[in-house]
């Protein structure tokens, strides 16, 4: 299984490396390319709004996460329409939504 993750900071590295003992692959999408999942996997750097770069993203991916929340629904409808994404889009609009 390849799990595709929005997002290359801190908490996407350290979900990559929890699920590398258990042999699940990982490909991560971040706007820096020095983001810090780039010194463990596949990092596509580019804009979240970049839909020729999302597309490379999701090539060969099974699954996609998001590791915070402040990705935009955009992006995250856009991904929704090829791949399954967990939490699903109605959970990043609710949790975005901090009045």
């Amino acid at each position: 299984m390849k799990i595709g993750i929005l997002g290359g900071g801190q908490l996407g590295r350290m979900l990559a490396l929890a699920g590398y003992q258990l042999g699940i692959e990982f490909k991560f999408f971040d706007p820096n390319a020095g983001a810090p999942v780039g010194q463990i996997g596949t990092l596509i750097a580019a804009d979240y709004s970049d839909t020729n770069a999302l597309e490379s993203f999701l090539d060969g991916v099974d699954v996609v996460t998001y590791e915070f929340e402040s990705i935009p629904l955009s992006t995250v409808e856009c991904v929704s329409e090829r791949v399954k994404v967990f939490p699903p889009l109605k959970a990043l609009e609710t949790a975005q939504d901090r009045l």
